[in-house]
């Protein structure tokens, strides 16, 4: 039982950190996302760009987000925004590039300081060419994105 409540003083602690925590954010923020990084810089008080890369199994996509943030509320902060990338891909039969775009909506949750954690999603449109046969699969798919963000 003392396991427990260890535990609960624990959660009950990381919860309630970011209201004994200065609020203020900053301009700039390294991100790590499944699977890649991202660097954001806020162009307004409350948009920004974010330059994306992430990769995995054969597969790189690499793009540029427009965020709008409807308030930068401490702790909590919730966006929309617009997405483009660019993507490659290379497997065992087949390889080429294509690109997305997608619109999305998410929130911001400081839980520590200068971090906080990120989830977004939407629907995305992507369209993705073979580079021999030239052969073309388009359609939309729904993308869910989580990640961490270092602002300073």
């Amino acid at each position: 039982m003392k396991r427990g409540k260890i535990a609960v003083f624990l959660f009950l602690n990381v919860l309630c950190l970011p209201f004994f925590l200065d609020a203020e954010q900053g301009n700039f923020a390294l991100g790590l996302n499944y699977p890649g990084i991202s660097l954001k810089a806020f162009i307004f008080p409350r948009s920004a760009l974010e330059l994306r890369h992430q990769s995995a199994e054969d597969v790189s996509v690499t793009g540029l987000r427009n965020y709008f943030y409807f308030s930068r509320n401490f702790p909590a902060a919730l966006f929309c925004g617009l997405e483009g990338d660019v993507i490659t891909f290379e497997g065992e039969s087949s390889e080429g590039t294509g690109f997305a775009a997608e619109l999305f909506f998410g929130g911001e949750y400081f839980f520590a300081g200068p971090f906080a954690l990120q989830l977004d999603f939407g629907p995305a449109v992507i369209d993705l060419t073979d580079a021999d046969t030239e052969e073309n699969v388009n359609g939309v798919e729904f993308v869910v994105n989580f990640g961490i963000n270092y602002y300073w």
